[in-house]
Order: structure tokens, then sequence, then C-alpha cells
């Protein structure tokens, strides 16, 4: 692991053997995610693709002298801040059976949407001023929702999320802290990588 700094931006990267060698990507993507969930203990940031690559050091530098005032901005703006998520989905079984006529299927999908839209609403309500922001991605099978929560809250969280009842034909499930990577601004996002693979 190596760090670059430019002002007050620091960089963790390492150097890589290409072309990658398949059986060691599961275990340097575990070793990928211990390091930035080490630092982001510490301080917030900006995790980067799994496999974000540049041809060479210089690359690399170029890259984050270009991005730099953009990162520093997102990360003075999320120091404080964690993303926690909840996901809504249907529950194990209580998938859509109904499909004697297409109507019919159609009016069971509808009204399991229903029921996964009004449960992220109870839990949006229930959360109340712990979340600063959120974001709700819909998925094939259900709803991810993305909570910007101050850090050291992250057990409040838990227990509003937890506080509200689940309908039998749903299931749900929370995760985090993570960093803050769904409240990045979009410049900072989706940079443009001149020279990256």
């Amino acid at each position: 692991m190596q760090v670059a700094s430019f002002a007050e931006l620091r960089l963790l990267w390492s150097e890589v053997e290409w072309p990658f060698n398949p059986p060691e990507m599961q275990k340097n993507a575990v070793e990928f995610h211990g390091v930035v969930h080490q630092v982001f203990n510490q301080a917030a940031v900006i995790p980067f693709r799994l496999l974000s690559v540049f041809d060479n050091e210089a690359a690399l530098n170029a890259f984050a002298a270009e991005h730099q005032d953009h990162f520093i901005d997102d990360l003075e703006r999320l120091k404080q801040f964690v993303q926690m998520e909840f996901v809504v989905y249907p529950a194990p079984g209580q998938g859509l059976e109904d499909k004697s006529s297409g109507k019919a299927y159609l009016e069971q999908k509808a009204g399991l949407l229903r029921a996964i839209e009004q449960q992220v609403e109870n839990v949006r309500t229930a959360l109340g001023e712990l979340s600063r922001q959120v974001v709700v991605r819909e998925a094939k099978s259900g709803h991810r929702v993305f909570v910007l929560v101050e850090r050291g809250r992250e057990e409040a969280f838990r227990a509003a999320v937890k506080g509200v009842a689940v309908p039998e034909e749903l299931s749900r499930r929370t995760s985090g802290p993570w960093p803050a990577a769904e409240f990045l601004s979009d410049s900072v996002k989706a940079p443009q990588i001149a020279g990256a693979k």
C-alpha cells in the first residue's frame, strides 16, 4: 500500500501485476475492502471501485491533481456522516404466485410494490431527523434505501428501523455503516478517468 499526498488529500493505492491473476482476485477484494474500512473508521473516504486501474503512477497523479478540489469538498462535506442502508423485498415464499391470468399477476405485482413502497415510507418517517438525506433505488427484487446518518448515531438508526413492523409478505435487511458513496457529488462519483483501464 502506498500513499500519495495532494494538498489536504491523501490517496491510498497499490501496484498490481497486469494481467490480473484470477485466483487471487477474491483475496485482493477482501484486502481492498479491509483497508477502505480501516481508514473509514478514522476519517471520511471516497472509495474507488475495485479495479480502478491506471497505466502508471504519473497517470494516477494527474487524475488526483485534476480532481483534488472536488474530492476535498466532498470529504469535508461528508466527514461527520456515514451511509446506513436498508433493503425491503418480498419475503421468501411470498413471490408472485397467481399466474392464472396476466391481469391477476399484474395486480399481485402492483400490490407487492405498494407494500414495499409503504414500508420504505414508514421507515423513513420513523427515522425522522436521524436521516440527513435519503436515496431510494428500485431493484429487481425490491427497494434499496441509502440513508445519510451522523457518525455515532448508527445504533439509533438500527433501533428506529427495527421499531417499524414488517408485514408478513415482506422482508427487510439493514447494513452499515459504510462510506457515504451514494451521497458523493456527481463530479466525484464519475470523474472522467483519462488513461484508466
